[in-house]
């Protein structure tokens, strides 16, 4: 039993839930729309977040339909910004498959990560706590802000270790964070208690993306491109 599944088993259940609730989500009737959603779909990664979400609930409650609706709200927003990224950084591949941007092209691309952001505000609202609806929306700003920060320091030769670490707690721990605690949130949890599961879920999201800035100097298939940060001028912690 590898990691990943021990991490996952007292939620194994719930995720369940949490993967027919999504796969739902990602239903609509529009040709072109239905085409990237099957395939955005189809290479979902290892949830980890939702995992996340799911196991700081049971912590201090039950998993119910509140929960199930933030769970699938951070990933569709996670999803989102991956599409936006992969044209931005104008990527032919993610987790080993075509880009939305690939499969489609830039215009259909962005449009599709439009369509994600606004049903991840959407199944917010459907959690039934507007506490979870600022959380998302915050974690939106946060997410371009350290895009944007990466962005503005591509070719620079100057950028500091303090510099990358404010980047990646945007970018990426910030994302971690909320998953924990808005699990916390939806279950009851004391404000300190949902605090610490949000510095914790930080600590998490920094260790993911310091191991993801360590894969782009593998030679190996490590189910990305590699050589992209190089390449566009992006100087990480490797």
């Amino acid at each position: 039993m590898d990691v990943l599944t021990q991490i996952r088993k007292p939620v194994e259940r719930e995720m369940k839930d949490f993967e027919s609730l999504f796969g739902i989500t990602l239903q609509h009737q529009n040709p072109l729309l239905m085409i990237a959603l099957r395939h955005v779909l189809s290479r979902k990664g290892k949830l980890m977040r939702p995992i996340l979400t799911l196991l700081a609930a049971k912590k201090y409650g039950e998993i119910n339909d509140s929960v199930l609706h933030a769970a699938v709200s951070l990933e569709m927003l996670h999803t989102a910004s991956l599409v936006h990224d992969d044209v931005v950084d104008e990527s032919g591949v993610r987790r080993g498959q075509s880009s939305v941007n690939a499969l489609l092209d830039n215009k259909a691309a962005v449009l599709v990560g439009d369509y994600l952001l606004s049903t991840a505000l959407k199944h917010a609202a459907m959690a039934g706590d507007l506490r979870v609806v600022g959380l998302v929306a915050r974690l939106g700003q946060t997410l371009s802000d350290g895009e944007l920060q990466q962005l503005s320091n591509v070719k620079s030769d100057e950028i500091s270790e303090n510099q990358y670490f404010n980047v990646i707690r945007r970018k990426t721990a910030s994302l971690f964070a909320v998953c924990a605690e808005v699990g916390a949130l939806l279950s009851g949890a004391s404000e300190d208690e949902i605090r610490r599961l949000g510095e914790f879920g930080t600590y998490v999201g920094i260790c993911f993306q310091i191991r993801d800035d360590v894969f782009d100097y593998y030679d190996a298939e490590v189910g990305k491109p590699t050589g992209n940060d190089m390449k566009e001028g992006k100087l990480t912690l490797p």
